[in-house]
């Protein structure tokens, strides 16, 4: 039968490959002992075998195992595969569910309520373990903290750790007064980072500096001479660098500068949904976002931008943000996205993906397969009418070896398509139909998803949507949107809101409702 290994070791000093190389070498010889094909393996290397979560090798096994490629796991032992007893119930029901063993290559586990309870006290010791060894961990660190010793390995820039002890750097102190100096008296990180990096002043790790390099620093409380580890705070264990009336004057101005990055990002995000998408359907320039401000508010607006850089004359008025925006949202909502077209569209899916899954080199191992096992065949024929040589046998074996490796590769290339079901699909689908058009994070999602390119004129506007599997097609589509410019026969005409090509309306005409 068809298995894969799964391998891990766990974050730590002593941990390299070399325990992965040892781990697959006596999985591969369990599964030569057992008659099992690997078709493929699972790699987690420097991670704890408590976190579920974010071991993407172990994430992907679970998922390929609903693929129906493979029929068993084989890990070194049961502490590979995990050291939490919940998360490892809830994953070896998920193998379950698929038909999919577990097998330990080092640990022998009986059939039968014997075997059910040696696994779920090496489950339990596995558990244990970590547990135990966390603890021991955080003890130790703790009586280190106490100690006033460095914790960790990483250098500091200002400091030179001896006997385990912060201890005063004389070159690279004054540079981290510098970084404090010049950030309170209006520099910003990129003009401290290029200015250090252009004298050849290196971080403490031999490294260039980076902006994060520069705000690390900036935040570093060690610098005012305070050791914090947990609820431990010592203050006659490291030499202060910077005093603390500008320390305190930086963490306000950096308070205030996230501030305004945030309000900057929002503002740039969610005030201009149409961005880099609305063109002006004379002079062919973005549509770009432009404000004002009245009396009591700021007005938002799109303006074209041939006309707002003087480059050319253009009689495209502005058009205000809101209304244009929720005109475009609404209409795709209502109009476009029927539920005639989301079936249309479900089946164009299933349809490309059943391509895609079917892929040129998967069809080519499948048609060699069956080559092979018609060649198969007619040798068994013949040695049932009595006609066995030696070049038979010999042939016969080579043929069940192509055919077992050929199996292989094609179990190995299912693994590698993801599937989507059609109910996911729909759903996700119809999402977009009960979303707040109101909102402007289902705005963004709407436009980035549904909509290619808008062209926009006085009294009406020409949308095109993503509704095409093709970079031809889309072209074929923006090259009918110029002849219909060309004609001028596109005012207040809707026929050319299908192309012909596609087979899906992927362009519609949608006049102006006093936006």
């Amino acid at each position: 039968m068809n298995g894969v290994i799964y391998a891990r070791y766990s974050a730590g000093p002593g941990q390299t490959d070399q325990s992965i190389e040892g781990q697959l070498r006596d999985c591969r010889d369990y599964a030569k002992k057992n008659n099992i094909t690997i078709i493929d393996t699972y790699i987690d290397r420097h991670i704890s075998g408590t976190d579920f979560e974010n071991r993407q090798e172990f994430n992907r096994l679970l998922k390929d195992a609903a693929k129906h490629q493979f029929s068993c796991v084989i890990v070194w032992k049961i502490d590979r595969f995990g050291r939490n007893r919940e998360e490892l119930a809830i994953s070896k029901v998920k193998l379950k569910k698929c038909n999919v063993q577990l097998l330990y290559a080092k640990e022998h586990i009986p059939e039968g309520p014997e075997g059910i309870i040696l696994e779920s006290l090496l489950e339990g010791m596995a558990e244990y373990y970590s547990a135990e060894l966390a603890q021991k961990v955080r003890r130790g660190l703790r009586e280190s903290a106490l100690k006033g010793h460095a914790l960790g390995a990483n250098p500091c820039l200002g400091f030179h750790i001896v006997d385990k002890k912060y201890v005063l750097d004389p070159e690279t102190a004054p540079v981290v007064r510098e970084i404090f100096e010049r950030y309170a008296a209006g520099e910003t990180a990129r003009q401290i980072c290029d200015d250090l990096n252009r004298r050849g002043v290196r971080t403490a790790k031999g490294e260039a500096f980076k902006c994060g390099t520069i705000y690390f620093a900036l935040r570093n409380e060690k610098y005012t001479g305070i050791y914090r580890y947990g609820d431990i705070v010592l203050t006659d264990v490291i030499p202060r660098i910077v005093p603390q009336d500008l320390y305190e004057r930086v963490q306000d101005i950096l308070v205030s500068n996230s501030r305004n990055r945030s309000k900057t990002r929002c503002t740039a995000v969610s005030e201009f949904l149409l961005t880099g998408k609305l063109f002006c359907g004379h002079c062919k320039n973005k549509m770009i976002g432009e404000s004002g401000t009245g009396r009591s508010r700021t007005y938002y607006y799109y303006k074209c931008s041939g006309r707002k850089n003087k480059k050319m004359p253009c009689p495209l008025p502005t058009y205000k943000k809101e209304a244009l925006e929720e005109l475009v949202i609404r209409s795709t909502v209502e109009i476009v996205l029927t539920d005639d077209l989301i079936d249309r569209l479900v089946k164009e899916i299933l349809q490309i993906q059943q391509q895609d899954i079917q892929s040129a080199y998967l069809k080519s191992m499948e048609k060699q397969l069956k080559a092979v096992q018609k060649s198969i065949d007619n040798l068994v024929r013949a040695i049932e009418m009595g006609i066995i040589t030696d070049s038979t046998k010999d042939r016969l074996v080579e043929l069940e070896g192509q055919k077992e490796a050929l199996n292989v590769e094609i179990a190995k290339e299912s693994i590698k398509k993801p599937e989507i079901a059609e109910d996911k699909i729909r759903f996700w689908l119809y999402s977009f139909k009960a979303g707040d058009i109101n909102d402007p994070a289902f705005g963004i999602r709407l436009i980035n998803t549904f909509i290619h390119s808008i062209y926009i004129y006085e009294d009406h506007m020409l949308i095109v949507y993503n509704f095409t599997d093709g970079k031809a097609q889309r072209k074929a589509i923006e090259a009918d949107i110029a002849k219909i410019e060309k004609d001028h026969t596109y005012s207040g005409s809707s026929k050319y809101g299908r192309v012909p090509a596609t087979g899906i309306e992927p362009v519609r005409t949608i006049r102006s409702a006093g936006f």
